[in-house]
């Protein structure tokens, strides 16, 4: 086993660096179709979150699967933010007025998530410093 990663190991360290550029894994803005949305209520070492995060299923038309946006842009005292969908309920047990989850559902002109199913919106990058997807809602 020893001889295995000695060999490896120097086969690597003989290597020059290629020509070939590196795939691009992320997803270039598109228009995509709300599919489903589910809530996540555990970190990924499987301890809970203190608030769940509401993550949207879509159809994206560069990629057979479906891919989760957590985010959505919105514009917030005349400059665009990016903000999480985190779950925020009232006192009522509604949607929290003024959340993320609230200011989505205006720009697709929808009552509720479920409202959301099969409406199409626009994605952007999420930042300069992030080449994730997030929802548009501006």
């Amino acid at each position: 086993m020893e001889q295995e990663n000695n060999n490896t190991t120097e086969s690597i360290l003989n290597k020059k660096v290629g020509d070939i550029e590196q795939e691009k894994k992320t997803l270039a803005p598109a228009q995509v179709t709300i599919s489903s949305i589910v809530e996540q209520t555990e970190k990924s070492d499987g301890t809970a979150m203190s608030i769940a995060l509401m993550k949207v299923a879509v159809k994206h038309p560069d990629k057979d699967e479906l891919i989760s946006i957590s985010k959505v842009k919105t514009i917030k005292d005349d400059k665009i933010i990016t903000r999480s969908l985190w779950k925020q309920l009232d006192k009522e047990d509604n949607i929290q007025k003024g959340s993320a989850i609230d200011d989505l559902l205006k720009f697709l002109k929808c009552d509720s998530l479920a409202d959301t199913y099969n409406k199409e919106i626009e994605t952007v990058i999420e930042s300069e410093d992030s080449s994730f997807l997030c929802l548009k809602a501006y």
